[in-house]
């Protein structure tokens, strides 16, 4: 029996390759001479970057850029090798990320994204070329105006004055000039990891649906798409593009759309661009069985995330695939449709800070994988 483990993290708990092993250790206690390949997997976001060193040999760089309130915080991007080409991925949070602000400070009147700039810069000045972006849980809402600014485009207020790189520059963006971007960014290709379509500004956009979660007011939403509409305008009269129109647009604050319009980013689906990246498909072709999950399994895992992404792969090919998580609902929707079964991995009544202990979830892990394959061997 060969057996693909692709399961997501359960954060707070175990990371992927810890829940993989763990269940692993389980399976062969029931079947010793099973074959069991561990496919660390993640949707874009935290975790992404092991998942991916893991399966493709490759390295951290470590990185000083600006917080998005303009503190130096410590970042790290990863360098691997892909269809025998260097590929960097970044995962913006760790130059963009809302953690990265203290609550007292959170304002995305105020935050910025020059940070992933930096990092996208260094990597560049490295002589890395091929680019993969990952978008969400940003404190910002600047349409990647500071990002732009790390990489040399220069922005300017109506009265033609140059804006500082500190606080929003989007606010104030009535003119832009690329005269001194990085030439190297010619080279460059980009693809953004997004797993939202929200358009770029109005009732669905950047700043009405996210920025409340990163300390705007009402008035200050209003401020934000509006600054938004007019931003749309200068890249559709400077670069002839409507941004509105791309799908995830209004991603991370509106960087997709300023990822996708000025670094001419492709936007791909996260889970789909993880699997790819790690040679999911191959690896599960010839699978009998395949086990995914993450900390919970509910109505939401439709959206994006891994379990439907991996249970969807393993069903083109016609092959068995259960889930296991911490806690399950009720109702999975549309995960019900793609999963044969799903199972709590909760072998007894405990505390959630009790039950998301490493050595207590690890230890469920596996007594629930046995007695998944005791069951799967008994009625054989």
């Amino acid at each position: 029996m060969k057996c693909v483990m692709a399961i997501d993290s359960f954060k707070g708990s175990l990371s992927s390759l810890e829940v993989g092993e763990a269940a692993k250790r389980g399976l062969l206690q029931a079947l010793p001479n099973a074959e069991v390949d561990i496919v660390p997997m993640a949707d874009g976001g935290e975790g992404t970057i092991e998942a991916l060193l893991y399966v493709n040999k490759g390295k951290k760089i470590p990185v000083s850029v600006h917080s998005p309130i303009m503190e130096i915080v410590e970042a790290e991007y990863a360098v691997f090798e892909y269809n025998e080409i260097q590929h960097v991925f970044i995962e913006c949070a760790q130059s963009t990320g809302l953690p990265l602000v203290p609550p007292a400070k959170r304002n995305p009147l105020k935050t910025n994204s020059y940070g992933l700039g930096e990092q996208i810069k260094d990597a560049i000045q490295k002589g890395y070329r091929h680019f993969i972006l990952s978008l969400g849980g940003s404190a910002t809402n600047d349409a990647g105006c500071g990002m732009l600014q790390a990489l040399g485009w220069e922005f300017y207020n109506k009265n033609g004055e140059k804006l500082s790189h500190h606080g929003n520059p989007l606010l104030e963006v009535y003119d832009f000039s690329d005269q001194h971007v990085l030439p190297e960014l010619k080279e460059c290709t980009f693809i953004v990891a997004n797993d939202v379509n929200n358009p770029f500004y109005g009732e669905k956009g950047a700043a009405y649906v996210f920025a409340r979660q990163k300390g705007a007011s009402d008035r200050d939403i209003e401020v934000l798409d509006q600054a938004m509409r007019r931003f749309a305008g200068l890249i559709k009269e400077h670069l002839g593009i409507e941004v509105q129109n791309i799908p995830g647009a209004g991603a991370a604050g509106g960087l997709g759309g300023g990822i996708a319009s000025f670094l001419q980013g492709e936007m791909k689906p996260g889970v789909e661009m993880v699997m790819e990246l790690v040679g999911l498909k191959e690896k599960i072709r010839d699978a009998d069985l395949v086990i995914t999950g993450e900390g919970s399994l509910d109505r939401q895992s439709s959206m994006g995330k891994v379990p439907y992404g991996v249970a969807r792969l393993a069903k083109q090919f016609g092959i068995p695939v259960i889930g296991i998580a911490g806690r399950i609902d009720h109702d999975l929707g549309e995960l019900n449709k793609v999963l044969d079964a799903a199972f709590s991995i909760q072998t007894e009544c405990l505390p959630l800070e009790e039950a998301m202990k490493f050595e207590v979830a690890s230890k469920q892990i596996e007594v629930t994988m046995n007695q998944m394959m005791r069951l799967i061997q008994a009625v054989k």
